[in-house]
């Protein structure tokens, strides 16, 4: 499971935020900026146009107009009624009146417009100094968080596969058939969603060969081993035909155990809530054991598991616990977390981790050895763990949920 914090999405979300705390904490500084700079810039013009009048105050209303034009105050037809009314600094309003001037300063939509009254002229004249410096910022802003957001939403959508990527892999892991789907992309993440399925489908074709090999092989085999037993059974009972019935037997025990391995190493788990009982019943009656080697405590539990696989688990367990066993009966107890086998028996002769490995035994025993092995890794696809204890004389392979 993906922790969060190591996740690449959560990394994009967490750099998408502080980029964006950090463009707006610029946008309000530059904001604050530029109302400084304008506000200069109003007391600025003020004062020039305090002292523009000094010097045109002997011309007429529209001499008095083009020299102001000149100086970049464009005589307009008058106010806006959205227009606001400006407080001027007292000394600046004492400036602009001495030369009997009734100004008024209005901030509308489009700039600032200086309100003349001289005598008999009224004269309105829009600043043109402020421009459109002051809506850049904004501009900006935009243009930058339109950008990043785009960026965003891009970099998500290209890592978006990555998410269905890992959860096809983990579902091929967990034993199912995923299908084949081509990307289109051209970036990395495309190329390797492209990699993973054409090795994923060479993985299948060489295991569809191994498993059609393998079945092939094992059907062969059953059949001249079931030609040979039907043989002893017709046979007058002696020695020899026992001795033959006896191998016969192993042979197809053998078989039988190449088989759960073959579908062990598939990976094809089928989980179902199953009955602890019923499979223990069933892996007794697998190996024709009479009721008076064993002791059974009542298992009613259910857990999910692959029945088939579980119960050959079982099924090695307790083969190794009875052909092992110095008395019977040996004793199987369940609860909500465990099923144990126990019987008592010598000491092993090589450490538990050996025994649990492949084709490890004893020339006395026969077999492959894969009894232990099998159970051992059964129990790893499930996710369990397979404890081993041996006190007081009696070995106990315990299945931990």
């Amino acid at each position: 499971m993906i922790i969060r914090r190591y996740s690449v999405f959560f990394k994009l979300h967490a750099f998408f935020i502080i980029a964006s705390i950090v463009l707006i904490l610029l946008l309000t500084s530059a904001y604050h900026q530029q109302e400084a700079q304008r506000q200069q810039l109003f007391v600025h013009r003020s004062i020039e146009l305090s002292n523009s009048l000094d010097l045109i105050q002997h011309l007429s209303c529209a001499g008095q107009a083009k020299k102001l034009t000149m100086l970049g105050f464009k005589s307009v037809n008058g106010l806006d009624q959205q227009a606001k009314q400006l407080l001027l600094p007292d000394f600046l309003e004492e400036k602009l009146r001495l030369n009997d001037v009734h100004v008024s300063i209005y901030r509308d939509a489009q700039g600032v417009i200086y309100a003349l009254g001289r005598e008999h002229c009224v004269m309105f004249y829009r600043d043109t100094a402020e421009g459109v410096t002051y809506y850049f910022v904004w501009f900006l802003f935009f243009a930058l968080m339109g950008g990043l957001i785009s960026m965003y939403l891009l970099l998500w959508r290209n890592l978006l596969p990555l998410k269905h990527l890992y959860e096809q892999i983990k579902r091929y892991g967990e034993g199912e058939k995923i299908p084949h789907i081509i990307s289109q992309g051209k970036d990395e993440i495309a190329l390797i969603s492209n990699a993973f399925y054409t090795a994923l489908e060479k993985q299948n074709k060489l295991r569809s060969s191994r498993e059609l090999f393998l079945r092939n092989i094992m059907h062969e085999l059953k059949t001249p081993i079931m030609k040979g037993k039907l043989i002893v059974e017709l046979e007058e009972p002696s020695s020899n035909t026992t001795l033959l019935g006896k191998l016969f037997s192993r042979m197809e025990h053998l078989i039988i155990q190449m088989a759960q391995i073959e579908k062990m190493h598939a990976f094809h788990l089928q989980r179902a809530p199953v009955s602890i009982s019923t499979m223990i019943a069933t892996a007794v009656e697998r190996l024709v054991i009479h009721d008076e080697k064993i002791s059974c405590d009542p298992c009613d539990q259910r857990i999910t598991v692959d029945q088939e696989l579980f119960t050959s688990a079982l099924q090695n367990l307790i083969d190794n616990a009875v052909r092992h066993a110095t008395s019977l009966p040996i004793h199987i107890t369940c609860d909500n977390h465990s099923i144990c086998i126990q019987n008592k028996g010598e000491p092993l002769k090589r450490p538990v981790e050996e025994a649990l490995q492949a084709f490890v035994t004893e020339r006395s025993e026969g077999g492959l050895g894969l009894g232990l092995y099998i159970a051992q890794a059964v129990c790893e696809m499930h996710g369990f763990h397979l404890n081993y204890t041996y006190e007081k004389e009696v070995h106990t392979f315990c299945i931990r949920f």
